[in-house]
């Protein structure tokens, strides 16, 4: 068993998150960082640094607003840790759309568990050494149903014009170069409103 693992959360990340991480580790603990889950931890280094700085494990893991941990990538990040093949791992984010996979995204992945010692704390995030990315990836579920997507959307934006959502949906479906139905509709839904 390893031993400890500081996990470094951004937004609301309940305890249940966490839990299929404690067969693998004798001691977790949990930092908040105060800054909105989605945003760039390139745009945050000194929050972050002083986390990683407060942190009393060696090994940091870096968990999002909405993301789960499958038992399967528990075993993974504690298998990665013990072997200490690199001092960085990617780990990419699988979010899921009314139940099914979007196809948007980095594939891959952030740089999410690291060795704090390892960790550059200037510039992007990364880590001084080899950075590997694991097979496994984090669940996110964004809405359940277009609707409380549309709903979430009139609530946090300003709508666009007919001609304006047209033309971003086209744009969007460019960049994510996929025909996929729920990623479709999921960009659709995105180009009606101005939630910058």
């Amino acid at each position: 068993m390893t031993d400890r693992l500081a996990v470094v959360t951004l937004g609301h990340v309940h305890t249940e998150t966490l839990e299929p991480l404690t067969p693998h580790f004798s001691h977790l603990e949990q930092l908040v960082l105060d800054i909105p889950p989605r945003v760039d931890l390139n745009d945050h280094r000194a929050e972050l640094n002083r986390a990683v700085d407060a942190a009393t494990g060696d090994w940091i893991l870096v968990v999002r607003e909405r993301e789960t941990i499958g038992a399967v990538l528990a075993k993974e990040i504690a298998e990665a840790m013990r072997a200490s093949k690199a001092w960085g791992f990617r780990i990419r984010t699988s979010a899921l759309y009314m139940s099914q996979p979007l196809r948007l995204g980095d594939q891959a992945g952030e740089v999410r568990l690291f060795h704090r010692r390892h960790l550059l704390r200037r510039g992007e995030v990364g880590v001084q050494g080899t950075v590997i990315r694991l097979g496994n990836t984090f669940e996110a579920v964004t809405f359940e149903s277009a609707e409380a997507h549309r709903e979430y959307l009139a609530t946090h934006g300003v709508a666009h014009s007919a001609v304006r959502r047209a033309l971003l949906f086209a744009r969007y479906v460019l960049e994510a170069k996929t025909l996929d139905r729920a990623t479709l509709r999921y960009l659709w839904t995105e180009a009606a409103f101005d939630h910058a």
